[in-house]
């Protein structure tokens, strides 16, 4: 059987195989920390990049889309490109997303608001990266049960 050697039994002795697949996007946007101590505290705007990440068991085949798949990257894709982009790409971060539970608009909160935005559209997400700068970056993580 091919791949066997990432591959365990479930308890009907079928095989099961996990992986992770990743997925990055892109966006610029502004934001303010006013309560900050430094200069974060002043209006400035970032390259921001995502990861989501998607840990699973990788589906038998069965005759569907997502075949051999943990999940297809294209439903990662239209997550963004619909319920996420729009809010996020060339927006000021403070008005566009901070008044939805995004406060203040760190990069750990921003990490999470996207996290929760895929989970909640069926991507069971389960880590989550927001780079502010090629050398800072926050994750986020999380369990399969954590909504």
């Amino acid at each position: 059987m091919p791949f066997t050697e990432n591959s365990s039994k479930d308890d009907t002795g079928r095989s099961v195989r996990r992986a992770e697949i990743a997925k990055t996007w892109s966006f610029d946007a502004a934001h303010h920390l006013p309560s900050h101590a430094g200069k974060c505290r002043n209006p400035h705007g970032h390259t921001y990049t995502v990861e989501a990440v998607v840990e699973g068991e990788v589906k038998q085949p069965r005759g569907e889309s997502d075949d051999g798949m943990v999940v297809d990257f294209g439903t990662l894709s239209a997550i963004w490109k619909e319920h996420l982009e729009p809010r996020l790409d060339h927006q000021d971060l403070n008005e566009s997303i901070g008044a939805d539970g995004c406060w203040p608009t760190t990069a750990e909160n921003i990490a999470h608001w996207i996290a929760l935005t895929f989970r909640s559209r069926g991507a069971p997400v389960s880590r989550l990266s927001v780079w502010e700068t090629p050398s800072g970056r926050a994750t986020v993580y999380y369990g399969t049960d954590d909504v």
